[in-house]
């Protein structure tokens, strides 16, 4: 969009399509069963539902979000929903209280362009009443409806992977003893590689262990981050704990580096990758590493190629959206982008929130979202 991209725009509708709908708070307490039941209904996995509500909505230490419910005049019922949580970033030197905008759903009787849009524009309205900045996540049948209502595109997640299993890619044609074979050659080498490059060029000694939670370590960590061109989500310790830690019907596990810094840091945390095993893949949700971006990231993520390698994991993979100094951590490491426009990320901001955002990059995960 010109000038601020991100702010909102309205397209008028005819007077007889508004009066068939309206938007209303929710009241958490009294309207969470029809909450739950829109959203079991329209988005699936209706068993996590329950506890997505309680560990969102309810147990979000960033503040209770705010849920609308979307109403049919003529019978009252609730047949859609979305939701605006809260996501402490950084905005460059300045703190930055961001909306983050998830489970859109609308009844399928009701899934014509009007319904939807009203919904989006009362949370566009609302959001940025809140908040400098709104954002989120669309799926792809949802994204004309949010851009019609306002929202820019401002940005995609591009999913990298690096493969840890060669054989799997081989051609087809090859006899698959054949294909073991070449595959496991190809494998110990880049094992090899892994495991001794990076530690020709450097002096300092790293470790590497598996964690259940996070620790004091990562809220000095977080501190350390020195970001004056970058807006990123807030990473501390809390943070860490709650987004992952006590997600129901998900579980995950912290990747570790660390060194010894001085006499004081023996084991200080370089950096951390949160990973979620899927079958064959190992799945990175959020990472982060100590300042230079550059040299960290890429150890880190030589160390965690290393290690899923020896556990047998085919693949890692991910989703992020991040400066050049981690884009470039990413690529030295062998990670290799897969799509570049895996999913999408909107934007709307007020005045002041386009201003704050105004030539910088953004540092995202799947740690941003709201699953």
């Amino acid at each position: 969009m010109p000038g601020n991209p991100g702010m909102a725009r309205s397209v008028p509708e005819p007077r007889t399509a508004q009066e068939a709908y309206r938007v209303e708070p929710a009241d958490l307490d009294t309207d969470a069963h029809d909450i739950i039941a829109l959203w079991s209904s329209n988005l699936g996995h209706a068993e996590r539902r329950q506890g997505k509500f309680a560990w969102f909505y309810r147990g979000n230490p960033a503040g209770r979000p705010t849920v609308l419910l979307l109403r049919h005049a003529q019978s009252d019922a609730p047949v859609g929903t979305v939701g605006i949580g809260f996501r402490a970033m950084r905005c460059g030197a300045a703190s930055l209280s961001a909306g983050l905008m998830g489970d859109f759903a609308v009844n399928a009787q009701h899934r014509t362009l009007f319904p939807a849009l009203t919904l989006q524009r009362a949370v566009l309205a609302r959001g940025l009443a809140s908040h400098p900045v709104l954002y989120g996540f669309p799926n792809a049948k949802s994204l004309p409806v949010v851009q019609r209502a306002g929202f820019a595109v401002m940005g995609h997640l591009g999913r990298y992977v690096c493969v840890l299993r060669t054989s799997d890619h081989l051609p087809s044609a090859l006899p698959r003893a054949l294909r073991r074979l070449v595959g496991g050659a190809l494998d110990t080498i880049l094992h090899a590689v892994r495991l001794i490059g990076p530690s020709l060029l450097d002096r300092e000694k790293h470790d590497t262990r598996w964690l259940s939670q996070p620790d004091d370590r990562f809220d000095a960590l977080w501190a350390e981050q020195v970001a004056d061109r970058t807006v990123i989500g807030t990473r501390d310790r809390a943070f860490l704990h709650w987004r992952f830690v006590q997600k129901p019907s998900r579980h995950y596990r912290l990747f570790a580096l660390t060194a010894r810094v001085s006499p004081e840091r023996p084991d200080a945390l370089r950096g951390y990758a949160v990973c979620e095993p899927v079958g064959e893949t190992l799945y990175v949700r959020d990472f982060l590493a100590a300042p230079p971006w550059q040299r960290n990231l890429s150890r880190l993520f030589h160390a965690l190629m290393r290690e899923a390698a020896r556990q047998g994991y085919a693949r890692i993979s991910m989703e992020c959206l991040g400066p050049d100094a981690v884009m470039g951590a990413l690529s030295k490491a062998g990670l290799r982008l897969r799509d570049a426009c895996s999913q999408p990320v909107i934007l709307a901001t007020t005045q002041e929130g386009a201003a704050c955002l105004a030539g910088k990059d953004w540092y995202l995960t799947s740690a941003d979202a709201d699953e």
